[in-house]
């Protein structure tokens, strides 16, 4: 996979640009493929598992908030420790991942500076709950990660 650059995409202002790679907050999309478009533009992808501090606050603050906590204590981790601890823990996961897409509504989209200074870009998402997936819909076949 050939990585692209955010900044030449389209778009006046951080949200056109992640228009135009197809990404717009408050719909949702499938986790593996908001991990595929973040892996190409070099976009981190944030998964929040509370949806008010997903919309109440800032990734930038959520960041000092939880500077002092694990990764995998904190009400949010990047997408690729989440598929990681998910498959590390069920060797199933990813098969059910391919049938069964999770669905993630992007709350957020932005650009923050990283500790060197440069502007690093990012996608804020919020895990569906359980009460939220449709055990009835039919199982779907893809690839897998």
């Amino acid at each position: 996979m050939k990585r692209k650059n955010i900044a030449d995409l389209p778009g006046d202002t951080t949200e056109d640009k992640f228009s135009s790679m197809g990404i717009i907050k408050g719909e949702k999309y499938d986790v593996l493929d908001l991990r595929k478009k973040g892996r190409m533009f070099s976009v981190e992808v944030i998964l929040y598992f509370e949806p008010e501090l997903a919309v109440n606050s800032t990734y930038e603050k959520d960041l000092t908030d939880f500077a002092d906590e694990p990764v995998e204590g904190r009400p949010f981790v990047p997408v690729d420790f989440f598929l990681k601890f998910g498959e590390e823990n069920d060797p199933s996961f990813k098969g059910r991942l391919k049938e069964f897409p999770l669905e993630i509504k992007v709350v957020d989209v932005g650009m923050i500076k990283d500790p060197d200074g440069k502007d690093s870009y990012y996608i804020r998402g919020v895990m569906p709950f359980l009460d939220e997936f449709d055990v009835d819909v039919e199982p779907k076949s893809g690839p897998a990660f």
